[in-house]
């Protein structure tokens, strides 16, 4: 592994918890968030009790006030920001590149208003630079207590995803590569709504397992369903980018979208939990173009559209769930 200057742009816990592992793997670091509070709590602390509370960071991690500063000289730069705010932050940085720096979008979201994955978007944005979109089961609490993450690496440029992966191999990543990353980023979009769906039916289900295995083979085959017709590839979905990011973010107790399934299913309404936490989570975000993108390609996706009916203010019930399961079991041909 040659150690470089890696900028990590978004300091939530994710972005937190690479930054501590990078820099444990060698790596010159340097954050920036949107909030100065956590910033200054990273430079006098390293710590970020906001996002990532309870966890030390590595001593070596610098901070900068501004993004455009915080990319000086990166020859790595991860974008860590929620999908709605990764345009704009981008336009400010992107003249202040280096010129064979390369960009990673960690965040699993769609392009505001649109049903472009963020994955696809960056090559837009950074027309001049090799652009990486990362998937894969990492939860970010346990990536910065320690626990490795097997990650996916994609990119229609092989060798930016091998350079990338050259990077993060050691202890605390195992990283593969592929080339679809239509397949990647719709992975890590998509997984998010089942994840919802599988908090869901724990609180309905009373922490039995039957119906959440179900909808979790379901979910999966509405996953590569849906990313196939949009020129993605089956097999990712049902790789690590797929299914296995769907197991690691559908029953972690750290998943926000989980949480945020159980919460919609012990009876409060989307709304009320955005209200009450300041913020959605990603599925909840992502459910409606995810089922528009389904329709508009004619893929039948009853689960997908019932966690959309859920961020649309229906109430989850247990027989909404078996109607949906229903229409998405496999029948005999």
């Amino acid at each position: 592994m040659n150690a470089v200057k890696i900028a990590i742009l978004g300091a939530g816990n994710m972005g937190s918890a690479m930054a501590h592992a990078l820099a444990s793997g060698g790596h010159e670091v340097a954050v920036w968030d949107h909030f100065p509070d956590v910033v200054e709590d990273i430079r006098l602390r390293k710590r970020n009790e906001r996002f990532l509370a309870g966890v030390p960071l590595h001593q070596t991690i610098q901070t900068a006030p501004q993004a455009a500063e915080c990319v000086d000289g990166a020859a790595l730069v991860v974008l860590g920001v929620p999908s709605k705010y990764a345009g704009s932050l981008l336009e400010t940085v992107v003249p202040m590149l280096d010129s064979n720096a390369c960009l990673l979008n960690v965040a699993k979201g769609f392009e505001p208003g649109s049903r472009e994955p963020m994955g696809n978007h960056l090559g837009r944005l950074a027309p001049h630079h090799p652009c990486v979109q990362m998937g894969g089961p990492a939860i970010a609490n346990e990536l910065a207590r320690g626990i490795p993450a097997s990650i996916i690496l994609a990119s229609s440029h092989e060798s930016a995803a091998l350079r990338v992966a050259d990077w993060f191999a050691g202890a605390w990543f195992i990283p593969g590569t592929s080339t679809d990353v239509v397949g990647v980023s719709l992975g890590g979009i998509l997984k998010n709504v089942y994840a919802i769906l599988l908090g869901a039916i724990e609180v309905m289900e009373g922490g039995f397992r039957n119906l959440e295995a179900a909808a979790l083979s379901a979910g999966v085959n509405e996953m590569a369903a849906i990313a196939t017709a949009q020129g993605g590839r089956a097999e990712t979905i049902y790789g690590l980018a797929g299914l296995g990011d769907l197991i690691a973010t559908g029953f972690s107790k750290d998943s926000h979208n989980r949480a945020f399934g159980r919460r919609l299913a012990s009876g409060e309404t989307a709304k009320a939990i955005e209200e009450a936490i300041g913020w959605l989570p990603e599925g909840a975000r992502s459910s409606l173009a995810a089922c528009e993108m389904a329709r508009s390609a004619n893929v039948p996706a009853p689960l997908a559209e019932l966690v959309g009916s859920w961020i649309e203010g229906a109430a989850p019930s247990m027989d909404s769930v078996r109607v949906a399961l229903r229409a998405a079991v496999p029948r005999a041909r």
